[in-house]
């Protein structure tokens, strides 16, 4: 059953290689899995991410076509 996307702010399920730190002029990536959800066509899903006690925030947008795109992911292996 999809979660409703009007509640706010809803959590990932699983988060794989979550970093909390990142060093300086470093790169990190982490894989957040969402539950299901839907997005109407006339919304859009804003994902914001701000650092603690600092000055960088980053967002971006995800829209109802990429999420038909998107794969379920029954198990995460990463080699």
């Amino acid at each position: 059953m999809p979660v409703d996307c009007n509640q706010d702010p809803f959590l990932p399920v699983r988060a794989y290689n979550y970093v909390v730190r990142v060093a300086g002029k470093k790169t990190e990536q982490t894989v957040f899995c969402l539950p299901k959800f839907i997005i109407p066509d006339d919304k859009e899903l804003v994902v914001e991410m701000n650092e603690k006690e600092g000055g960088r925030h980053q967002s971006f947008v995800v829209e109802n076509s990429d999420l038909v795109r998107a794969l379920t992911i029954n198990e995460l292996s990463v080699k």
